[in-house]
């Protein structure tokens, strides 16, 4: 009996091997990235198109008729309240002075052409040159003249955007218009740039005529550099009072292959991943906001490694 325990043991731990290293196989380690679930602030937001714009142009007008002799500022260039930004020369002063050359190059004796040289010589004295002059201080968002151009008295030389002038008009849809008020947050997207803060400064009362949405006029939170003119882009308007719920970093989610709905691995105490569908909210700085079921703050959820992810396996969270 003695002599056949040491062949049953024997027998017992070939038996065992097998079965352990197979159980091993069938119930795999998988290691993930993982971030705790948390609560935030979110606001309800309403997306709408739009564009950058200046909501009152003003000009700087030639003060007479003639021709534009020097002009400085270039579209970019920011001018200040009563600046002089170039010169016309009158179109009386202009005509004078080709009647004088005109007269040089017709003349025949030494008499007509000293007559004329003198007639030439007080034409260029008695030029009348008009100081061209910035009303307003602004940005250059246009020069609708250039140096050598006729223009008449009052034209438009050059177009000039206050930096509390220019608005970004959001066309926000009908159904939405009533949500939108003076005061809300928001931030505008325009590629290539990035990101902008904006305020929402009036709902204007008439409706856009060719698709009945609400007109809105955002203006810039910050003082920077005045946003690109006609540039198409989106506004995302926070409506209504914030409210605080459970998020999910935007990372953790993945769409369902067959429904398309929103989920998320879990990561529950035992250490396994389950796949749990949400109806999730507002998206903001990286977080989703859940809307049912319930996640508990704390509740981890897979961040990476989760596409391909069998449900309820095991995984280790890496540190």
């Amino acid at each position: 009996m003695r002599r056949m325990l040491p062949l049953l043991l024997a027998v017992v731990a070939f038996g065992c091997g097998p079965k352990e290293a197979e159980e091993e196989a069938v119930d795999p380690l998988v290691t993930v990235h993982a971030e705790a679930v948390t609560e935030r602030t979110f606001r309800d937001v309403v997306e709408a198109p739009g564009r950058w714009r200046n909501a009152n142009a003003l000009s700087v007008r030639a003060p007479a008729a003639g021709f534009v002799e020097t002009l400085t500022p270039k579209p970019g260039d920011r001018v200040g309240a009563g600046q002089v930004v170039g010169r016309v020369l009158t179109r009386e002063s202009r005509a004078a002075l080709e009647g004088a050359e005109l007269l040089v190059r017709e003349a025949r004796s030494p008499a007509a052409r000293e007559e004329a040289r003198r007639a030439l010589a007080l034409a260029k004295t008695e030029l009348v040159r008009v100081p061209l002059v910035a009303g307003h201080g602004g940005v250059v968002i246009a020069r609708a003249a250039e140096p050598g151009a006729q223009v008449d008295e009052g034209a438009d030389v050059l177009t000039l955007a206050s930096p509390e002038d220019v608005v970004f008009e959001a066309h926000v849809p009908a159904r939405d218009g009533p949500l939108v008020r003076p005061g809300e947050g928001a931030s505008v997207v325009v590629d290539p740039a990035p990101p902008r803060a904006a305020t929402v400064r009036t709902v204007l009362p008439q409706a856009d005529s060719t698709d009945q949405s609400t007109v809105v006029w955002l203006t810039p939170s910050t003082p920077e550099a005045t946003p690109a003119l006609e540039r198409f882009g989106v506004a995302r308007i926070q409506v209504g009072a914030p409210r605080m719920s459970s998020a999910v970093p935007e990372a953790a989610l993945v769409e369902d292959d067959l429904t398309g709905e929103p989920q998320v691995a879990v990561i529950d105490s035992s250490g396994r991943a389950a796949w749990t569908k949400l109806r999730v909210g507002v998206a903001e700085g990286g977080w989703r906001e859940v809307l049912a079921p319930r996640l508990a703050p704390g509740t981890r959820v897979v961040t990476e490694g989760q596409h391909g992810l069998a449900d309820h396996v095991r995984v280790e969270v890496a540190k």
